[in-house]
Formats: C-alpha cells, structure tokens, sequence
C-alpha cells in the first residue's frame, strides 16, 4: 500500500492542534501567517498556535485575518505571562484563547527533564530560573490554580497540561472535573519528558481527562532521544482513538514544515497498524471537539 500518498490525502480536513510559529525567543521555521497559508494551500481545516512566551490569541485572529484560514491560539503559563496568573488568563479567553497550557518550559518538573530538549536546555540552563509548582507543600492545588480552573470552566475552553509531572496532572485533573472544566487534554503524555506509561495515560483518562495529545515532534530530533512511532502507536491501540489526539508540535527550524510533519506522523501510524477512520478521528473529530467547532464550518 502506498502509505505515503493516502498521508499526503488525509492531510484534507485535518487540524493541527499543536504548532509553534514565530516571532518566538526561539528559532522558528515559519511566521504565523505562513503556517496559516501552507496550512490553507494543503486545504487543511485548522491549525492552533502555541508559545511558551505569550498568548497567541490576538495573533491568531491576525493570521485569519491575512490568510482567511482559521487559525486559533492559547496561552502557556510561563514566568513570561506571569506564570499561574489568572488576569493572564482570563484576558486570554475574552480574546478568544482555545486552550490554556500549565507551565510548559518553566514547569518545575520540566526544568530537571530540559536536557531532552537540547534547544531549550542552552537557553534555560545557568539561568536561575524557579520552576513552577501547582501543588503546596501538602500536594493541593494552589489557589491560583483553583482560580484559573474556574476561569477555564466559565469560558468552556480546554485545559491541558503541559509540561508538568504526571503526579501534578492527577491532582489537576481531578480538581478541573470538581471544578466544572469539561474539556482536558494530556500534553504529549509519550515525550521524553513526560514519560507516561500505558496504565499511567489509562489512569488520566478514567479520572476524567478528554483527551490525550500525542506529537510527531517525540520522534524527530528536536529530541535527544527520539522515541520510536511505535511507543505512540502502542499508546493508540490500547487507549483508543476516541480519546486520542495527533497533532505535530511543529515549527522547529531542524524539522519540516507543519504540513509535512502532520503527513510524515499520519504515514507513521498508517505503517504502524493504525487505520484511516482512526487518524481522521484522531486528526479531525477530536481536535474540532476540543476547539470547539464543525470540521467542516468557518471559523468562529
């Protein structure tokens, strides 16, 4: 079976759910306006803009507004946004913010498992900088977190993860559903630095996460030690696509393009066993879901 063509096809209608553009304190590949327009040029549906170091809504809307392809953004919460702010986020979700990271590059956890990531680690490294902690001292969230949970119920947008440890994002979660948020997403649960095993993903799922995300860019070497396509596939087939989200945590100057990544990871699962209704579930329905739009509608 030609593998490579039917990826190349099933690019149509997807939704990259996890891209990095530029300008960025980091190298990037493409501005915002050019992975909006090769995005619309492969007649995707959507693709959703992430930084570590600002909201990516109001550029978002700028993007749509250049290209006419729908394009959505979010924010991480990073020492650069105030870190566990919640003003932050709640002007992020009024400017339209889909999704709100927990700290990604300054997550506490993150910062003693940098070195997976030799492009961050020459950055982060000497520079004294705090990791940030959810929990207090007796592992219960912190007030700030409480805050922005009902922030992120109230606006019924997407809360993920990030970059925290798997302990932490149990007792996130578990305090999101009291909480009332309705949508929760994994971030990358295979990468290197988060590691989560099978039993570990099934465990965020049974307590109430939406989805788990799973990225091409685990495997590239952006990585110091890419993980192979079959730890993600693995993870797919004993989790389920339902509950399952591809995207390709692209826009690192060392790896393709967005559009090809996304097609080098559908060819991926596609050797490994996955199927093309379960990739368009994984690549389309999913994503739409979190976003909350039609796959098949206009932006809103």
């Amino acid at each position: 079976m030609d593998y490579r063509q039917t990826a190349k096809n099933m690019v149509e209608g997807a939704i990259d759910y996890h891209i990095h553009g530029g300008p960025d304190i980091f190298p990037r590949l493409l501005n915002d306006i050019e992975i909006a327009r090769q995005a619309k040029d492969a007649k995707m549906r959507a693709v959703l803009l992430k930084s570590h170091s600002e909201c990516t809504a109001a550029r978002a809307v700028i993007a749509y507004y250049v290209t006419g392809f729908s394009v959505y953004g979010g924010i991480a919460l990073n020492h650069s946004v105030g870190g566990l702010n919640p003003d932050a986020v709640r002007v992020a979700a009024k400017m339209g913010a889909k999704q709100v990271w927990m700290p990604t590059i300054h997550a506490k956890h993150y910062l003693g498992a940098m070195d997976n990531v030799p492009m961050f680690a020459k950055q982060l490294k000497g520079g004294n900088i705090k990791g940030i902690s959810l929990l207090n001292d007796d592992c219960t969230l912190k007030d700030a977190v409480n805050e922005i949970i009902d922030i992120i119920a109230e606006a019924g947008i997407v809360l993920a993860t990030g970059h925290i440890s798997f302990e932490e994002a149990m007792i996130l979660i578990d305090g999101a559903k009291k909480g009332g948020v309705k949508k929760i997403v994994v971030t990358h649960p295979t990468s290197p630095m988060e590691g989560y095993t099978i039993d570990q993903m099934k465990e965020a799922l049974s307590r109430g996460a939406s989805m788990l995300e799973h990225v091409v860019n685990d495997t590239t070497h952006q990585m110091k030690n890419p993980i192979p396509s079959a730890v993600i596939s693995d993870a797919i087939k004993a989790t389920g696509a339902a509950h399952t989200i591809m995207s390709t945590d692209s826009g690192q100057v060392i790896n393709p393009a967005p559009v090809i990544s996304l097609e080098n990871f559908i060819c991926m699962m596609l050797e490994d066993g996955i199927s093309e209704q379960d990739i368009r579930v994984m690549t389309r329905d999913n994503p739409a879901k979190m976003i909350g739009i039609n796959p098949e509608s206009e932006r809103c």
